[in-house]
């Protein structure tokens, strides 16, 4: 009890803070510091820490156990007594160059039903396909924008508003609903990964600053650790409240 408790509290700081700095990055936009010495070669070194730290998480995707062990439960096996969502067993990995890559891991059971989508044996993770694609799409935005001086013709204060609505939406999720379209779970990790781009974007248009962005960068990962947190205790709850009794509850 004591121990829940105690889960309890650690995931209403995280999201606490998240949704704080959320308002702080709003808040920045609108009314943004003067800088006193402004440092020419900001966007190269922003945009490479950008999309290294998105290129880690595009590898990450693939390997859950390996590189998130708190994260990830090694109990993935279905027990008899749990109503599978398939006809036949799923492959929830695939060697690709003699490297074997996950794409599946949540259990083959109807309360997850909503989390992997299957194509013809293979089942994949709505979530983490959706945050690769994520990412993708951030590194194809940040690329021209970082090393070609490409500028959007859109306002900069449009892009954080657009941008923290994704942050937030991802965040709210996990947190007060929870959406049991597989098509919507995918546009929100999307829109979480890419909607990071945005915000820096914009806010290196309205304040060029190198600092400020290697700060937001910072927040991005604290983000994307709340949603990580947010989504093995949705993981917990589901388990929980199932009313099948499998190995998974021991």
């Amino acid at each position: 009890m004591f121990r829940r408790q105690s889960q309890k509290r650690i995931l209403h700081f995280l999201v606490i803070i998240s949704l704080f700095s959320l308002l702080l990055t709003l808040a920045i936009a609108l009314s943004p510091p003067k800088i006193q010495v402004e440092f020419q070669w900001r966007k190269q070194p922003t945009g490479l820490m950008f999309i290294f730290i998105c290129a880690l998480g595009m590898i990450s995707v693939f390997f859950p156990k390996q590189c998130s062990q708190i994260f990830h439960d090694n109990k993935t096996t279905t027990s008899s007594n749990v109503e599978v969502y398939g006809k036949a067993s799923s492959q929830r990995s695939s060697d690709v160059f003699g490297v074997t890559l996950t794409h599946g891991h949540h259990p083959e059971c109807r309360s997850f039903y909503h989390h992997e989508f299957r194509v013809s044996e293979k089942t994949y993770c709505v979530a983490c396909i959706g945050l690769f694609f994520g990412a993708v799409t951030a590194v194809f935005g940040a690329f021209p924008y970082f090393f070609l001086d490409w500028l959007v013709g859109i306002d900069a204060l449009v892009l954080v508003a657009f941008g923290i609505n994704g942050v937030a939406l991802c965040l709210m999720h996990y947190t007060f609903f929870d959406v049991h379209s597989r098509f919507l779970r995918f546009l929100l990790n999307v829109f979480f990964i890419f909607g990071m781009f945005l915000i820096l974007a914009g806010i290196d248009h309205i304040v060029q600053s190198l600092t400020l962005n290697f700060f937001l960068i910072g927040l991005f990962i604290f983000w994307l650790f709340t949603r990580i947190i947010l989504s093995k205790n949705k993981h917990k709850e589901i388990c929980q409240n199932c009313h099948f009794d499998c190995n998974l509850k021991k």
